[in-house]
């Protein structure tokens, strides 16, 4: 069995129907809990969390935001910990890039 990664998600963009298309395609890819929709002005954000093995799924995360709309506001932030191998991970989607966080600190 596998080490489960768990990664705390928060996602926020001014389009509700972008927000929710995230949404459906993480609860397909991965084992969601927690989904917590929630709007601050004109600005729809999601918390959530979801589970993947051994660290934070870069590659299919890059798919997943690849199928979006080019141009878009969609702000992630991704915290991943699994402590059993001492891992921590700290992901940035912005500009429809992803950024790796810690390794941008060295």
């Amino acid at each position: 069995m596998a080490n489960v990664c768990t990664n705390r998600l928060f996602l926020a963009t001014k389009s509700k129907q972008l927000r929710e298309k995230l949404i459906e395609m993480m609860c397909e890819s991965f084992y969601c809990s927690d989904v917590n929709e929630f709007d601050s002005g004109e600005v729809f954000n999601c918390e959530m969390i979801f589970d993947s093995q051994w660290t934070f799924p870069k590659e299919k995360m890059e798919e997943l935001t690849k199928e979006l709309p080019e141009e878009n506001d969609l702000f992630i932030r991704v915290v991943s910990e699994e402590f059993q191998n001492e891992y921590i991970g700290f992901h940035i989607y912005t500009d429809g890039e992803w950024c790796d966080k810690l390794a941008d600190r060295h």
